[in-house]
């Protein structure tokens, strides 16, 4: 099957034709997209946060072994929404050249974040650690601002 095939049978789908007619679903959907995104973004900026020294009362492996697991289950909640979001159009998503960037930068964005993981939690001084962090920062910030010009360019 083609490419253009997947994009037609994923159009044509059951869920996606019900986010395209449904007065209600789609908002839900997009909101609950839209809430993922939030924390996962608040979680990574904290976890960096706190490895450049805000908070250096808590212990590092406590503040990001607390949030890791929340911007895991963001992560997956965002990646399903955004799944669902794109059925609907999926035409218009992949000619969409913002898309596209957004969708590099998450790839980035989470090869980062399992850099991060396997670099721990506890050596935070290491200078290593700091780039990925600031790359974390970068990352998650440029993938959400190319997730808003999506809108803007189609």
């Amino acid at each position: 099957m083609t490419a253009e095939g997947v994009l037609a049978a994923l159009e044509a789908t059951g869920f996606a034709r019900v986010l395209r007619t449904s007065f209600y679903l789609y908002p839900v959907v997009n909101a609950a997209h839209i809430l993922a995104l939030g924390m996962l973004i608040t979680a990574a900026l904290f976890m960096d946060a706190r490895i450049f020294g805000l908070a250096r009362h808590l212990p590092a492996a406590t503040v990001i072994g607390t949030l890791r697991p929340v911007a895991i289950g963001a992560l997956v909640v965002a990646a399903v929404t955004g799944f669902l979001l794109f059925s609907v159009r999926p035409f218009d998503y992949v000619a969409n050249p913002a898309f596209a960037i957004k969708l590099v930068l998450l790839i980035l964005a989470v090869v980062n974040a399992g850099a991060a993981t396997a670099l721990g939690d506890r050596d935070l001084e290491r200078p290593l650690v700091r780039v990925v962090a600031a790359a974390s920062i970068a990352l998650w910030l440029a993938a959400l601002l190319a997730g808003r010009f999506i809108g803007f360019l189609a």
